[in-house]
């Protein structure tokens, strides 16, 4: 994805690929992107043990938000304000 775009791949808010686990996301991908957020979809107490804590040491200085912590989570914008709403039930 990184060699072949012709479009940069920086987002400020990043969907963190196949619920944490270790080969989700590289640190090339994150430094490319550089994201101020990221949302990590994620069940609770789940067998496979995501997000994986390798993941999560690669997403330092990154707000990180789950859905197994955080519930439902909504980012909005105005083109140049992102905020960010969570809804545990």
């Amino acid at each position: 994805m990184l060699a072949s775009s012709v479009v940069s791949p920086k987002a400020d808010v990043l969907k963190v690929g196949h619920h944490g686990s270790t080969s989700s996301t590289s640190t090339a991908f994150l430094k490319a992107v550089s994201p101020k957020y990221a949302v990590i979809s994620v069940g609770t107490g789940n067998d496979y043990g995501h997000p994986h804590r390798e993941t999560l040491q690669k997403l330092k200085g990154v707000n990180v938000f789950r859905t197994d912590l955080n519930g439902t989570v909504i980012f909005s914008t105005d083109g140049k304000e992102i905020s960010v709403v969570k809804s545990k039930s």
